[in-house]
């Protein structure tokens, strides 16, 4: 028998993270419209994941194999993260908590991971936000970087970037890969927009499937086009989702307010554009659909919350805080959206297999959480008595979760298990070298986000790992 769940919804990670996980197992038979057939040996697990049944109801093998446009999910894409100089940590490992909050596992790879073959290895690049904008060659001062990009793309690889990853699939400057005939307005001189919270209007296009009709997501001097005059094409290149208003400007990591003067040259112009032909498989995003809502209530604790603290006491602005999802975002959604749009096939080659992690990797990342709490800490204690209780409030759940996260990854097994330590692996050693420094010259709202980072990180690779175990628990049974 098989057991039809529904497709889960923008803020259901991890229903969503069970789909992906079960599909590298092969768990899941069909996948109707709207819907999943899963066996029944798994229906338990994924009620538990959140997955919710569907109409559809029980079906025999032989109605699930003779359902109308029944198609078998290939298993996830292996993607390749960017993590390279011209990215760097912070900015690669929010895509990383967004991709394992939905189930995907992808592998880190920087300039000598790309130049000794590693594309070969992978069906989706992810390029994070950074200095791509100048060109990988330029940025990271190493040549054929670019070389290799256009190669894995002209070869079939799928490619999904944000701001700086949007930049470099632009027309326009040295070394771009010109994926799109769109030029942006600004540049060289691309902090001439500046950073904020920006709602989004998604169209009809495959990539807002299970979404609202608008999102937000923070904006750091992405890319502005101008609206392109493009023939409908099923697969040709799209403006996906367009700029809809400014939610708040912001001072977070960077100085540098978004105005309203600005947003409105921004407004009703391409957010996020795709393609899916002969050009090449590509989805960008101008803003950060990958920085989850642990950024946003960076972003409002800076502002927002500060303004409104003596307005509405503390009662509203503690809540507003802890009411901000932990590793559920809508933009996460798009990002498997636009994963699973640019890749129908999946994977098109194994993955390879990983010796099992010998240590546990949470032991290398205990310092930077231990780092960072320290520093709300001192932080605390330079605001108002108001300000200072909301953010010790902040500072008490990250200690308390991370204590719980501490035991589950010891004990890390599984086929992806050794995938899923590498992210944090990879984590703690970027961020490591000058993690006190981060925090000597950070504000308090950039320390709360640097803090909770590693925690987010550790707790979607908890879930990865536990969902794995449940799935190869039900398959066995």
């Amino acid at each position: 028998m098989s057991v039809a769940f529904a497709e889960p919804g923008p803020f259901d990670g991890a229903a969503l993270a069970f789909v992906s996980r079960a599909r590298a197992a092969g768990g899941v038979r069909r996948r109707l419209s709207g819907a999943y057939l899963l066996p029944d040996a798994l229906a338990e697990p994924a009620r538990r994941a959140g997955l919710r049944p569907s109409d559809a109801g029980p079906q025999t093998g032989a109605q699930a194999d003779a359902a109308k446009g029944d198609v078998l999910p290939p298993p996830p894409p292996r993607i390749a993260l960017y993590r390279g100089a011209a990215v760097g940590y912070p900015y690669w490992a929010y895509y990383a908590h967004a991709l394992l909050s939905v189930g995907l596992v992808p592998e880190p790879v920087d300039a000598e991971a790309i130049l000794a073959g590693a594309l070969d290895r992978a069906d989706c690049l992810v390029m994070p936000g950074g200095f791509a904008t100048w060109g990988l060659d330029r940025a990271e001062q190493r040549a054929h970087l670019d070389a290799a990009v256009r190669s894995f793309i002209d070869g079939g690889g799928a490619y999904v970037g944000s701001c700086g990853g949007a930049y470099y699939a632009s027309s326009g400057r040295p070394g771009w890969l010109d994926a799109f005939p769109l030029t942006p307005r600004y540049t060289q001189e691309y902090l001439s927009t500046g950073a904020g919270l920006v709602s989004v209007r998604l169209g009809s296009h495959a990539l807002a499937q299970g979404l609202p009709p608008a999102i937000e997501m923070p904006y750091y001097h992405g890319p502005v086009y101008d609206r392109p005059d493009w023939p409908a094409a099923e697969d040709g290149p799209a403006v996906a989702g367009a700029f809809r208003s400014l939610v708040a400007p912001s001072r977070l990591f960077i100085d540098n307010p978004l105005s309203a003067e600005r947003f409105a040259e921004m407004a009703d112009r391409p957010a996020i554009l795709a393609r899916r032909d002969v050009g090449g498989r590509f989805v960008v995003f101008s803003p950060h659909p990958e920085m989850g809502e642990f950024v946003r209530k960076g972003i409002a604790l800076d502002g927002y919350v500060r303004h409104y603290l003596p307005i509405r006491g503390t009662k509203v602005m503690d809540e507003t805080l802890r009411f901000y999802m932990a590793d559920e975002s809508a933009g996460f959604r798009l990002i498997a959206n636009a994963v699973d749009w640019l890749c129908p096939q999946g994977a098109r080659g194994e993955a390879g297999d990983r010796p099992a992690p010998a240590h546990d990797p949470l032991d290398r990342l205990d310092p930077l959480v231990a780092c960072g709490l320290a520093a709300l800490d001192r932080l605390a204690r330079q605001e108002t008595a108001e300000m200072e209780g909301l953010v010790r409030r902040q500072a008490e759940a990250l200690s308390e979760e991370w204590a719980r996260l501490r035991d589950p990854l010891a004990t890390a097994s599984g086929r992806s298990a050794a995938a899923i330590v590498a992210v944090l692996d990879a984590a703690a050693d970027d961020a490591g070298p000058d993690f006190e420094t981060r925090f000597a010259g950070a504000r308090l709202a950039e320390a709360l986000v640097l803090c909770e980072l590693p925690v987010r990180l550790a707790s979607v690779a908890r879930r990865c790992l536990l969902l794995d175990a449940q799935i190869a628990e039900g398959s066995h049974a």
